[in-house]
């Protein structure tokens, strides 16, 4: 049977609904057929829906039918039920099943009962016969009924689909399945005389298991009861290894009274070291020759590069080294609201200036002049300004400076050149801008400075190194990272009113060691998007917001390699992100509601800085 092709025809709907299994059954023509259905929710209701349209609902059990309604409400499918079960059913069921009945030309119901209430079950014309059981216990009274329909798989509610051979497991649960009959042989050793014992004796080995230990076993019961020995001592004498016999000198044995041995018939033959303990041994040639040097050591061979044809042209490592490239460690690039212009550094003069791209032209504008290094380029929400970040002869003590979108004025808008700004931020309305700063001598703390006036508030004390702080949709919140435990490791996000006041730690790590950072508020600001490492290495995770606090924290991909820096798509059906795996780096996109993950650029190499246009189509990168 082909599997593939049957699961092309039936749907498992049960990821993640409390280790459920409902099934669906394709059907393009009349509509998808629904056997039971778990209880009513949104998710439970989205999945079904993207599936296709259905057209009808089986309920199998009483305790199945009691959520039917809600479904033919939001569906619009007509339920179908036995009898017994139609009194559950707010409204009634809209097909009567009898014990036996057709459905359709390829879905019949059949009715089991046991000692407790019965249970109706789907019998699919598929691929040989797959029977859809529901809640059955596949081991009852009710399941021997069963063993008289044909039938290649089955699927059932609580148990894994049986693709294969459904039937015998079925069987082999109620243990019906006939059992071979057990044939025993015992091996005995075969007996002989005194003549052969001599010859056979190192030659034969008896290999008995059957013999109980530490009774008297008849080995060499032929040659008389004198010779019966105890069970474990035959299998020693059999088993063990032949040792050779100790010389006696000839001076031990006069010395006790008796005449000396003749001496041993001398040969030109050796005795083997095995008869004779005294045999001088045979020196051993040498296994090991020293090898000339030139062997070991080669020539040397100049290196002579191949050449890879008349399309590329080899370059001097001077010039790789001084080549110009688009900066990607200080902030990478950044994507205007409106996805029309891309920012970035690039150090094409020999130092870094920001540029901006149009997405739609082949044209480059260079925003900054200057004679001093400019990274970390921030679109306002307008996108008519650029945020950035600019240091004084190399000490990468960051001012904030503004520049607008022609590049024809710049601002310094922090202009404190004794501290360090980093992690700028536009609020949504674009009159502030939240970064962390190490004000005061003390640790990276947030603060927010107004754009048009220039003033600044600290939101943060400075006693914790705070990072990454971003706005919610509304410009009310600012979540951010910081660390603030004894463990140094450790780090956790927090939440904290733009207007000033407490900051607020989000429960993202379970009491586990880990670190909880890039966090990203959704754009209907219900939930956050953050990276962690808590199940041993970096991975997506997804909290909806409750409050000051936040609920149940789900993990949207599950694989072994580090996955980091989600960004959110306008229309919140999907989370980007950057995959790293066998050091290559790609940017993916997973969807939230199916957990499905897809490559959006995954050539060879490593993409960084990701960011997604207001469309959700869009994501430039570096």
């Amino acid at each position: 049977m082909d599997i593939q092709q049957l699961r092309s025809w039936i749907f498992e709907l049960y990821d993640s609904l409390e280790n459920e299994r409902q099934y669906i059954v394709f059907d393009s023509t009349r509509g998808n057929v629904l056997v039971d259905i778990p209880e009513f929710g949104p998710r439970p209701l989205r999945l079904i829906q993207g599936t296709g349209s259905a057209a009808l609902l089986i309920a199998t059990n009483p305790a199945r039918a009691r959520e039917a309604q809600r479904y033919r409400e939001a569906l619009g499918v007509r339920i179908a039920a036995h009898a017994d079960d139609a009194a559950n059913i707010a409204g009634g069921a809209d097909v009567l099943l009898s014990d036996d009945e057709l459905v359709r030309p390829d879905v019949r119901t059949i009715r089991v009962r046991g000692k407790r209430e019965g249970a109706t079950v789907v019998l699919l014309r598929k691929a040989g016969g797959v029977l859809v059981c529901g809640d059955l216990d596949l081991a009852s009274d009710a399941a021997r009924e069963l063993s008289k329909l044909e039938f290649s798989a089955v699927l059932s509610a609580r148990r894994a689909p049986m693709w294969n051979a459904g039937k015998d497991n079925l069987l082999q649960l109620q243990r019906e399945l006939p059992k071979p009959n057990k044939q025993f042989s015992i091996l005995v050793p075969p007996p002989w005389d005194r003549a052969y014992k001599g010859r056979l004796d190192n030659l034969m080995t008896n290999h008995d298991p059957i013999v109980p230990k530490e009774e008297t076993a008849a080995r060499e019961a032929a040659m008389g009861p004198a010779t019966l020995v105890v069970a474990s001592e035959t299998q020693s004498r059999i088993e063990r290894a032949k040792r050779p016999v100790r010389a006696v000198p000839a001076a031990a044995v006069a010395g006790d009274g008796g005449a000396a041995p003749a001496p041993p018939k001398q040969t030109k033959r050796p005795r083997p070291f095995a008869e004779d303990w005294d045999a001088p041994g045979t020196e051993r040639p040498a296994t090991t020759l020293a090898n000339a040097p030139s062997d070991i050591v080669p020539h040397e061979v100049g290196f002579k590069p191949r050449p890879l044809g008349e399309k590329f042209r080899r370059l001097p490592i001077e010039d790789l080294v001084g080549a110009p490239y688009v900066d990607w460690a200080f902030g990478g690039i950044d994507l205007s609201a409106d996805g029309a212009e891309v920012a970035f550094a690039w150090n094409k003069s020999g130092i870094f200036d920001i540029y901006s791209a149009p997405v739609e032209k082949d044209t480059l504008y260079q925003l900054t002049v200057g004679k001093e290094r400019s990274v970390s380029p921030r679109w306002s929400p307008d996108a008519q300004q650029v945020a950035f970040l600019r240091d004084t002869g190399g000490n990468e003590r960051w001012d904030i400076w503004l520049v607008d979108r022609a590049g024809e004025r710049e601002r310094n808008l922090t202009n404190e050149p004794d501290l360090s700004h980093r992690d700028i931020a536009w609020s949504p309305d674009g009159h502030l801008i939240a970064y962390v700063a190490n004000a005061g001598g003390k640790k990276f703390g947030v603060h927010v400075i107004d754009v048009a006036a220039g003033t600044k508030r600290a939101l943060t004390d400075g006693a914790h190194d705070d990072a990454q702080p971003r706005w919610s949709p509304d410009g009310t919140r600012i979540v951010f990272t910081s660390r603030r435990e004894s463990v140094r490791s450790n780090s956790d996000l927090y939440v904290i009113p733009a207007a000033g006041g407490t900051a607020t730690r989000l429960d993202t790590r379970g009491g586990k060691d880990g670190e909880s950072r890039d966090g990203t508020f959704s754009p209907d600001g219900t939930r956050i998007a953050f990276t962690t490492n808590v199940r041993g290495r970096t991975e997506i995770a997804l909290a909806p917001l409750e409050g000051d606090g936040i609920g149940e924290t789900g993990f949207l991909t599950q694989n072994i390699h580090d996955e980091s820096e989600p960004s959110w798509s306008g229309d919140l059906r999907g989370v980007f992100y950057l995959h790293n795996e066998e050091s290559e780096v790609s940017v993916r996109r997973v969807f939230t509601v199916s957990h499905a993950t897809d490559p959006i650029a995954d050539k060879p190499g490593v993409h960084a800085s990701a960011r997604v246009g207001p469309d959700s189509n869009l994501v430039a990168f570096i």
